[in-house]
């Protein structure tokens, strides 16, 4: 992620409460937790997950930023997906 980009205060994530599992994506081989500046982007990248029960909660950016850290490897990022072929990458480990 170059220095002028910065990502949103808040944020939505997914999250499955039954396992507490977090919706993550994959990017050229990098793991993240995905996450998104709108709910409904959110809850279209839902539909791609193959686990029902998934909700939306909106966190701050140091939130997301520790639930991040909090996921096992290979999670190593934050990945906002906004535009999904182009996701802003934000390392936390």
């Amino acid at each position: 992620m170059g220095l002028d980009e910065t990502f949103p205060d808040e944020l939505y994530v997914l999250h499955h409460p039954a396992s507490n599992r977090y919706g993550c994506f994959e990017h050229e081989g990098i793991h993240g937790l995905a996450c998104f500046s709108t709910e409904n982007g959110a809850l279209r990248f839902a539909e791609w997950i193959a686990l029902s029960g998934m909700t939306t909660n909106q966190v701050t950016f140091d939130a997301a930023r520790k639930l991040a850290k909090d996921r096992p490897l290979p999670v190593v990022s934050l990945m906002l997906l906004d535009v999904i072929n182009d996701p802003r990458i934000h390392f936390v480990r």
